[in-house]
């Protein structure tokens, strides 16, 4: 008896300790995560313009406004093609340059430098960068086009609504397949020598080295860059806002300069904070399958 009271005692001990080393990271989730989504989906029941004292209530009404609104659906679909480029163009050349470069060329620490260099700088230098690139009179990409003898085929990169976003993506692009390669090329650094000599031994062309028994052992990495290119599609801002302030005539809108326009430009907090909600309920639908398959993985791995 006394063995069981003793034991019990240790166990509401240990309880009380683990209550109190929860208790600080439970209240930072609660106050810097759950509460702000409280707030938001609350103040996206109500019309507010940021200065008057007590927000209108009007229900689903801002919701429902979005969902007539051709300027929501066109920043959605603008989204949606984000999306399927960051998962395809940058994934698809960072994993090329990997594959290049895990080949041992010379020079490959300078190669490495180069290619990762560019996703160092902040969005905000990179939007410079490229809006003085494509600068339609005297910019960089319209300077070597007419050196070369194709200074016709020379447009305003920024200011023509059917090639703006062509425009965007390449300088996203150039930003962020340094993050794809640095993961693509540790992946494959990380492949076990023994597998690669077996495929060689059996006969096996480089391409089916690398088809068969490289890119398999790269679903972990793979799973990586694809769902941070599928985050950064959802949470798309900076860049856009600061190469084209979703222009001209929003065509290159985006769900999150829409917001940021629609509560900063109209003062609208209350419309604003709908389509964070819908921003939110997309990015759930579209990312928690990678959550998913990440755990499971991580589990199945725990498991062997």
């Amino acid at each position: 008896m006394p063995n069981f009271q003793l034991m019990r005692r240790k166990f509401q001990t240990e309880g009380v300790t683990h209550a109190v080393f929860l208790s600080l990271p439970v209240t930072l989730f609660a106050v810097f995560y759950v509460y702000p989504i409280v707030s938001t989906f609350n103040l996206s029941l109500h019309s507010w313009d940021g200065f008057s004292p007590s927000p209108k209530y009007v229900g689903l009404q801002n919701y429902v406004v979005l969902l007539h609104q051709s300027r929501f659906f066109h920043a959605l679909l603008n989204n949606i093609s984000w999306l399927v480029f960051l998962l395809l163009g940058p994934t698809s050349l960072g994993l090329l340059l990997a594959a290049l470069l895990d080949r041992g060329m010379k020079g490959e620490s300078v190669f490495r430098v180069i290619f990762f260099l560019p996703f160092t700088i902040p969005a905000v230098a990179v939007a410079a960068i490229w809006r003085w690139m494509y600068e339609p009179t005297n910019g960089l990409l319209t300077t070597v086009m007419r050196s070369v003898g194709l200074g016709g085929l020379a447009q305003n990169w920024l200011g023509d609504p059917s090639i703006v976003n062509f425009a965007l993506m390449g300088s996203m692009m150039w930003w962020t397949t340094g993050f794809a390669f640095l993961v693509f090329f540790a992946g494959l650094r990380n492949i076990p020598v023994e597998y690669i000599e077996a495929a060689r031994i059996e006969g096996a062309t480089p391409w089916q080295v690398f088809w068969k028994v490289s890119f398999p052992l790269l679903w972990p990495s793979t799973i990586v860059v694809l769902g941070m290119a599928a985050v950064d599609a959802m949470r798309l801002f900076d860049i856009v806002w600061a190469m084209t302030n979703g222009g001209p005539a929003y065509a290159s809108e985006v769900l999150a300069t829409q917001m940021y326009d629609t509560a900063f430009g109209r003062f609208e907090m209350g419309r604003a904070s709908a389509i964070s909600v819908y921003l939110l309920v997309i990015a759930g639908v579209i990312i928690m399958p990678y959550i998913y398959q990440l755990a499971k993985r991580v589990q199945d791995s725990e498991a062997e």
